[in-house]
């Protein structure tokens, strides 16, 4: 019998006497062999320890949430690992039950000692107004402790909103479009960085070419479609130690292109968020000239043909930044389309807006990239073949792609522009290719992205938040 079976019939004959405990501050208690029922009381957060291995607990409100506002989230991470680094964590949602166990997707790399979790078989509860904590196995100790009762704002919430102030000094203000001076001094600066950008290879003529290569030893953050979705990047700003880490020079956040042009129905002509999502990644740019990369997507253009629902994005996009920022704005925004990568590498990912190359190519091709119009459009347009679809890429064409560049043929290979359903953030193995992932991180409820973990990708959510308006009636009352 596999110890799966073993432990599965654990669980169905092991029927501990649910005790109810409401444990003061500092208070340990062992939990193996035992049921606890703690009800939850503001925004409580707990320390579990099995042998070498420490976890945190904590409510997850949201920024914004009332005091003691409730039933909420729940996070659990490794404390070392998603505070002082980028790490993983496990998110417990009221209703649903979280178990620690190995055969649990990506769940391993939450932890610094995996093997001291996966023996013991812990699972949370959440039932909305308690937490049921049960551990099966009572020869191996695990010890939990309320930390925090929460009466404030959680140290999670505590974080987030420091890194959200030091967005917004990075913006040198309110969130809200710059005037046409600043945001074309901005944008020319940015300009001039990519000219001489450490990490993206010249082309033939002496230009940026086509593809930035990142050193391993940064963590890649990546970002998929924004779509004019302000607030999604501030979470991504705001959440694990991100902003930290870009601050710090050990990470890089590559946005998949695609930051302008609203997807919501009653929205597709409006481009003042467009603006505004661009300003703020300049600004990002200007302050993290080696560690913030934007990569072109079919949306980065004033093409015509760049339509949503029959609307012309492109040309509205064109006529709006010409008559709210002048023609020296659109010259340099061009010049910035001309600029910017359309490929991020390193050896741990490739990169770029919508798909490979449906041809040969060699990596010095990409770099010379725009001699070659129907490679860039196949990266910026091009879709996984599907019935739908069938003149799209496949799982040949992404083979040949890594080959074409010199990677392991097992190297996550990430997207955007092809959002696979009207549900979700983030799609695995899409067109049966392994390790062929899309993202898309525009959705109104929940931000996907990938980031690295022990040398290996890893898909996270985020829950989105209207941030912006947070910052911005923050620093009026302030």
């Amino acid at each position: 019998m596999s110890s799966n079976s073993i432990w599965g019939n654990i669980r169905r004959y092991f029927q501990p006497t649910l005790e109810t405990v409401v444990p003061e501050h500092s208070q340990k208690i062992r939990l193996s062999g035992m049921a606890l029922r703690i009800p939850i009381n503001g925004y409580p957060e707990f320390r579990i320890e099995m042998g070498e291995q420490e976890l945190i607990l904590t409510a997850d409100p949201g920024i914004g949430a009332s005091s003691g506002e409730s039933p909420c989230d729940f996070l659990l991470f490794d404390a070392g690992r998603y505070i002082s680094q980028i790490g993983h964590f496990q998110r417990l949602a009221p209703g649903n039950t979280l178990a620690l166990e190995k055969n649990v997707y990506n769940q391993k790399y939450v932890f610094s000692s995996p093997r001291e979790v996966f023996r013991r078989k812990l699972s949370i509860s959440h039932t909305g107004d308690g937490l049921i904590f049960q551990d099966p196995v009572s020869e191996h100790g695990t010890y939990l402790t309320l930390t925090g009762t929460g009466e404030d704002n959680p140290r999670i919430d505590t974080r987030r909103r420091a890194a959200l102030q030091r967005v917004r000094e990075i913006f040198g203000g309110p969130l809200a479009p710059l005037n046409p001076e600043m945001a074309t001094a901005a944008l020319r600066e940015v300009n001039a960085l990519l000219k001489n950008a450490s990490g993206h290879p010249r082309d033939a003529e002496g230009n940026p070419g086509g593809i930035i290569e990142l050193p391993d030893s940064v963590t890649p953050i990546l970002v998929g479609d924004l779509h004019a979705s302000v607030d999604n990047l501030l979470t991504v700003l705001s959440e694990n130690a991100f902003l930290d880490c870009l601050e710090s020079g050990t990470a890089a956040l590559i946005i998949l292109g695609d930051a302008v042009h609203e997807e919501d129905s009653d929205r597709l002509k409006e481009m003042d968020r467009s603006l505004l999502m661009m300003d703020l990644i300049f600004k990002l740019k200007l302050r993290f000239p080696d560690n913030v990369h934007y990569l072109i997507g079919n949306h980065d253009s004033f093409f015509d043909e760049v339509m949503k629902r029959g609307i012309p994005q492109g040309l509205l996009w064109d006529k709006h930044v010409v008559s709210v920022r002048g023609e020296d704005y659109r010259s340099e925004m061009q010049l910035f389309y001309r600029q910017a990568p359309l490929l991020a590498l390193s050896n741990h990912f490739v990169a770029c807006h919508a798909g490979p190359p449906r041809k040969k190519v060699s990596r010095q091709m990409l770099v010379d990239v725009r001699k070659f119009p129907e490679i860039v459009h196949d990266m910026t347009w091009n879709r996984v073949r599907t019935t739908a679809f069938p003149a799209g890429y496949t799982s040949s064409d992404v083979r040949q792609f890594r080959k074409s560049l010199d990677l392991e043929s097992d190297t996550p290979f990430m997207v955007g522009h092809n959002m696979c359903s009207s549900e979700g953030t983030l799609w695995l193995n899409v067109g049966d290719i392994k390790r062929h992932h899309v993202v898309i991180s525009s959705r109104s409820d929940q931000v996907g992205l990938f980031t690295c973990v022990d040398g290996k990708m890893i898909p996270q959510i985020y829950p989105a938040a209207a941030l912006t308006q947070w910052m911005n009636e923050q620093a009026s009352t302030a």
